[in-house]
């Protein structure tokens, strides 16, 4: 005699057996389906794109421990020369003492900009030109400059002295300075030109006529940039558009 149990047991049997017939490589299918679709794990190769990923690491990492030895400074000078022959360019500078100095362009790291006023711009190195004045900051080694940065500005001069032309016609003054240097100053519509008021001691401004032989000066002239076209037809030196003049009349001194 069947029990309850007994028939359960044989339901549960039979179905088991249904579905293993109606659907029996299903399992295997779905296994074999699930590894030829899987997705490989991306392999790495040593290209030229990696080596030269790891090989700009070095170079920070490199730089970033030189920078902890504080040994960086800045250096400013005229361009005198540009070098391009592989990654590592180098400029070739001249500073305020005359010294010739190398500065040394990593393409990777050396970053360049332009200063105009109170801000900066990035710029190509191209922009960089022979007689360009140029402030460089970065590792130096006797006269070798490793740059970091490089920044293209312009070269100011501040100079006094007297009068010792006044050329109406072409509007320029011809000046020697307290080093006994010759200047010629060209008068352009940009230059700012003030006169010393002898009663009140007070700057005012005034127009070129004003200005005589005789007169102390105090000049301010911009070494860089675009000259006028008689500097290069007559191959002058010490010539250069004004940018700002302060006249102290000769009667001033006279008592």
């Amino acid at each position: 005699m069947k029990t309850k149990s007994d028939s359960v047991h044989f339901i549960y049997i039979f179905t088991f057996l249904s579905f293993s017939i109606l659907f029996g490589n299903l399992p295997f299918k779905y296994i074999k389906a699930q590894t030829t679709t899987s997705t490989a794990s991306p392999t790495f190769n040593n290209s030229t794109e990696d080596n030269e990923i790891r090989s700009l690491k070095e170079k920070i990492a490199t730089k970033v421990a030189e920078l902890r030895e504080k040994n960086t400074k800045a250096v400013s000078g005229i361009v005198q020369e540009i070098k391009t022959p592989q990654k590592v360019s180098v400029i070739k500078i001249k500073n305020w003492k005359d010294e010739i100095l190398e500065i040394k362009i990593d393409s990777d790291l050396t970053k360049f900009y332009q200063i105009t006023g109170e801000q900066q711009k990035e710029i190509k190195p191209s922009t960089l030109k022979k007689d360009s004045y140029i402030i460089a900051t970065g590792i130096i080694k006797d006269k070798v400059v490793e740059a970091n940065f490089v920044y293209l500005d312009d070269y100011f001069v501040v100079g006094s002295g007297k009068v010792t032309e006044v050329n109406k016609s072409d509007f320029f003054l011809s000046v020697i300075t307290t080093d006994k240097e010759n200047y010629t100053l060209d008068i352009e519509t940009f230059t700012k030109q003030q006169l010393l008021n002898i009663k009140t001691l007070l700057p005012e401004n005034v127009g070129f006529s004003k200005i005589k032989e005789g007169d102390s000066i105090h000049f301010v002239i911009k070494k860089t940039g675009a000259t006028s076209s008689l500097v290069e037809q007559e191959k002058e030196i010490n010539r250069f558009p004004a940018q700002r003049l302060l006249i102290i009349p000769q009667e001033y001194f006279i008592k």
